[in-house]
């Protein structure tokens, strides 16, 4: 028996009612699935919500899922609303796994550590999650991490960089990947996460899919490009740039920028974006090869760029990004991902999508989440969420990104 998805949407207020239209959409075609990945938005009760859900699809269903800012289905594109997307699975074949490591808001690299200590058990305990010569790829990882922490009152940012070091650490070959920083909107309110029966905050959440032929393609869609030469930093503290080229950081981008832009200081969160070249630096641009950095505040006493991730230090050579997202490149990239399935069954699409690609955020005249879309074939079950951090490998490396989209395919024989 092959394997199965389904994908359910609602955008009622009633997180009851929306738990049960969604659930009841998607067990249409998959009435008994074995996996729920379940997504909402920060304006439903969670608990109503996942409730709702059990009851349409069972006791024995996983599920697997959090926050996230809005919902891509075939049917609708929406956010900052009421949505709800799950995906429902039957894969009698499949082998699931899944780990849940809290205490994110304490220390991001310790959870990473734990959390790889159990990924890393379980795919050397499988026969079916190791690579051979005919399958060197059998094994899909899915990571979704609470990206808010208001526990103090403030807010700070839990951090993907040293949650991803903590797992690379225990599990330094990692498997095809995929993840995200979720957020329930952008107001940037507390978020959760599903896990089975459990509704947590503050925790890291490994899904790992082995077996049965299933397989996992990705690719990456950035949207942006250099706007200028290379600069290099000189001064951080953790994830606050303070200086570039031994210049405060702030001097420094409204030069970059010029006086035409018309940004004062506070104008740069979410709007100032800065990139990592992982490639050649004088090589022809990739955007493959890029990790960008979006700017989510300043710290004027400094003179410094808060960012959302605290990776960027002294040495590293930065370029300001121009934020271009071309939608016939969207198109060229989800035609490329499909062809990498060429001869397999394409079973599933899941795009992780960065909320501020959303039209409404960046001031685009389209949503470039259409042009998914549209070039996947109805006949794909799709469900996207919208993130506040996406990861993915970058080269050799498995990298937190920011204003990217990461579109996911699973397949079979």
């Amino acid at each position: 028996m092959s394997t199965v998805f389904s994908v359910g949407r609602s955008v009622l207020s009633d997180s009851r009612a929306a738990g049960l239209e969604a659930a009841k959409a998607a067990s249409a075609t998959c009435p008994a699935p074995d996996l729920i990945l379940l997504f909402c938005t920060a304006r439903h009760d969670p608990k109503l919500l996942h409730a709702a859900i059990r009851e349409i699809a069972g006791p024995r269903a996983r599920i697997i899922g959090g926050f996230a800012v809005g919902v891509i289905t075939h049917d609708g594109l929406s956010y900052d609303g009421s949505e709800v997307g799950l995906a429902f699975m039957s894969g009698p074949a499949i082998q699931i796994d899944a780990f849940i490591q809290t205490g994110l808001a304490s220390n991001e690299l310790a959870t990473g550590e734990l959390l790889g200590r159990q990924i890393a058990s379980t795919l050397a305990a499988h026969p079916a999650a190791r690579p051979s010569t005919s399958d060197p790829n059998p094994t899909s990882l899915l990571l979704f991490y609470d990206s808010i922490n208001l526990l103090t009152g403030q807010l700070k940012l839990n951090m993907a960089t040293p949650l991803i070091e903590g797992i690379s650490r225990r599990l330094p070959n990692w498997p095809a990947m995929a993840g995200m920083g979720m957020i329930g909107d952008m107001q940037l309110h507390p978020t959760f996460q599903f896990f089975d029966d459990r509704i947590e905050q503050q925790s890291a959440i490994a899904l790992i899919l082995s077996g049965g032929g299933l397989r996992m393609d990705t690719i990456i869609m950035h949207g942006c490009r250099p706007a200028g030469r290379y600069h290099t930093i000189t001064k951080t503290d953790n994830a606050t740039v303070l200086e570039i080229e031994n210049r405060p950081a702030l001097d420094v981008i409204a030069e970059m920028l010029g006086p035409e832009a018309g940004l004062a200081w506070d104008d740069y969160s979410f709007f100032v974006t800065l990139g990592v070249n992982k490639g050649d630096p004088y090589g022809p641009f990739r955007e493959e090869d890029y990790a960008n950095r979006l700017c989510i505040g300043v710290d004027k006493e400094r003179k410094g760029l808060v960012m959302f991730e605290n990776d960027l230090q002294p040495g590293m050579r930065i370029q300001l990004m121009r934020r271009s997202i071309d939608m016939d490149y969207v198109a060229l990239r989800t035609r490329e991902l499909l062809a990498r399935a060429a001869g397999r069954k394409p079973l599933f699409a899941f795009y992780i999508d960065c909320a501020g690609r959303a039209a409404a955020y960046c001031g685009a005249d389209d949503e470039e989440a259409h042009q998914v879309r549209a070039t996947l074939p109805k006949s794909i079950p799709l469900l996207g969420v919208y993130s506040g951090v996406e990861i993915a490998r970058v080269g050799k490396d498995i990298q937190a990104l920011d204003w990217t989209g990461v579109l996911c395919l699973f397949s079979e024989p």
